[in-house]
């Protein structure tokens, strides 16, 4: 018998992954899973839902469901569900009941204030399956609450609906939920939405023709100091070994210790997997490097002059990249 099913958990639990892979697992089968959003969600793109582990998938509208043959599909999956309205929830149920066809909706349960979405509501009123999908708050306690953050402090008021991702909001557990206590530091690796940490990657690489090169290829890593992201970090492959393509601090934060405690978590992860680390820099930046373990290794010739035209640079005018190399193992 078909069910209607809703599978709720704090930012960052994993939710959207969940639901690109049921829908993947379902075409796995032989079988048509129909990928749904409420047009609200607008963070991703159109018509496309996107999770914080990079996964992407194409969905339509919950809003064009009567526009949709619905009998060519085995199951319905609607991800951003507390967005859903009543109305919209009552026409999922009809969905379960008068076509037997099973219905997976996931969602947040409540918002950045404590309080019920819509859609939330009346999925945990109606649905004949709830499930939490569980995440862990900075303390290592169950997440529980979705903190929207400003300026380094949990803020609770203000509109429901702030769309946002890691830059705006932080699973807590009810605890420091309520205290807005925030993690002294912590360190994420950012799949979907780098760049709203543009200004912050300019700091380190004023070209954001440059930065496009390659931001979408890497991998990012940001360092948050009580919820205010001070640091950031982008690695990408090569041939032998991979290379740091930029790093950069909050000009306020500098002078902390931020870049060299995120470079060392790097050095560690990074070991799984690479011999060596590479980063091309300016030659006034060399020192800093040299006390992270790296030594010189190349010079790319005119690399600043062919590749910046017109661009000015806080140490001032750049020519030669100088690389140097780190062993990670």
């Amino acid at each position: 018998m078909a069910k209607l099913y809703f599978r709720y958990g704090a930012m960052g639990s994993s939710k959207t992954a969940n639901a690109i892979m049921v829908q993947y697992n379902y075409r796995e089968r032989g079988q048509n899973a129909l990928l749904l959003k409420p047009r609200l969600d607008s963070r991703d793109g159109e018509k496309l839902v996107g999770s914080r582990s990079g996964l992407c998938a194409p969905c339509e509208y919950v809003e064009d469901l009567d526009k949709i043959d619905i009998s060519l599909y085995d199951c319905l999956i609607v991800d951003e569900a507390q967005f859903l309205t009543k109305a919209q929830v009552e026409r999922l149920v009809d969905i379960v009941d008068g076509r037997g066809i099973p219905v997976i909706c996931y969602g947040l349960r409540a918002d950045f204030q404590g309080n019920l979405f819509e859609g939330s509501h009346w999925l945990l009123a109606w649905a004949d399956s709830i499930e939490e999908i569980k995440t862990v708050c900075w303390c290592g306690r169950k997440a529980t609450c979705n903190a929207r953050v400003a300026n380094g402090k949990v803020v609770k008021s203000g509109e429901q609906i702030v769309l946002g991702g890691n830059e705006s909001y932080v699973a807590l557990c009810r605890k420091h939920w309520q205290s807005g206590e925030l993690a002294p530091e912590e360190i994420r690796r950012i799949a979907a939405g780098k760049r709203d940490f543009l200004p912050l990657l300019l700091d380190a690489d004023p070209s954001e023709a440059m930065v496009d090169r390659y931001l979408d290829a890497g991998d990012m890593y940001v360092l948050y100091a009580y919820g205010r992201p001070v640091c950031e970090a982008v690695v990408t492959r090569r041939e032998d070994g991979c290379e740091l393509k930029n790093l950069a601090t909050e000009k306020d934060a500098r002078g902390k210790g931020y870049a060299s405690r995120l470079l060392a978590h790097l050095f560690r992860l990074l070991a799984a997997e690479y011999d060596t680390i590479y980063v091309g820099t300016a030659e006034d930046l060399i020192p800093f490097y040299e006390k992270q373990g790296f030594r010189r290794a190349y010079v790319e010739k005119h690399f600043f002059r062919d590749n910046y035209p017109g661009v000015t640079f806080d140490e001032g005018e750049l020519d030669d990249m100088y690389y140097l190399a780190r062993p990670l193992r």
